[in-house]
């Protein structure tokens, strides 16, 4: 059914094509050109009018572009007389001193709460890290882990040792309470993100 349909909507669409472009046909041929008495036509079936009225428009299209070309030699003419009037030497400047800014200092911040193994990650990071002033490591921690923290103070001033003050607990919507773990996680990553953007 609904082939059906689409057959006969191309086929009507067709014909309504087929149908305009005849009547602009008709009428843009029916149409007197420009600058001609309606009565004469070009195609009357004398080749020597055909070529006459083919020499004629080539004429015209010459005429059109001369006077197209003087209206470009105007434009060019007003626009070189207005750069005319504006200054074209600058003062000269005062020459300027190189100046090479310091280098971008991007913090690592390690995130940390009751592993001891955070060792191989530091282990890692301190032998990836091309520069310890340029990548400052910053360990944060919750939980209060002893274990955790003595881990952390074995690496001396090599990183810096920051820690969640707020250890309590979060209250949560009853059917939350499965996802306390992460609202401590998102609360520790909070606070530790706002001690690295300002220091």
């Amino acid at each position: 059914m609904l082939k059906k349909q689409s057959a006969g909507l191309v086929l009507w669409g067709a014909i309504l094509f087929v149908a305009w472009n005849a009547l602009l046909l008709l009428f843009f041929w029916t149409r007197p050109a420009p600058g001609r008495p309606p009565s004469v036509s070009a195609l009357d079936g004398d080749p020597a009018s055909l070529t006459r009225e083919v020499i004629r428009l080539a004429q015209d299209a010459e005429v059109e572009l001369e006077r197209q070309r003087g209206l470009l030699q105007q434009i060019g003419d007003a626009l070189s007389s207005q750069r005319g009037r504006v200054p074209t030497a600058a003062p000269p400047a005062q020459p300027r001193v190189p100046v090479t800014p310091a280098p971008a200092v991007i913090p690592i911040l390690v995130i940390a709460c009751d592993r001891s193994t955070v060792r191989r990650c530091l282990d890692k990071l301190l032998h990836y890290r091309p520069s310890a002033e340029l990548f400052p490591i910053i360990v944060s921690q919750d939980c209060g882990h002893e274990e955790t923290a003595q881990a952390i103070a074995s690496y001396g001033s090599a990183v810096t040792h920051i820690r969640q003050p707020d250890l309590s607990s979060i209250a949560v919507p009853p059917d939350h309470r499965k996802f306390q773990g992460y609202y401590k996680i998102a609360r520790h990553y909070r606070w530790a993100l706002g001690q690295v953007f300002r220091q």
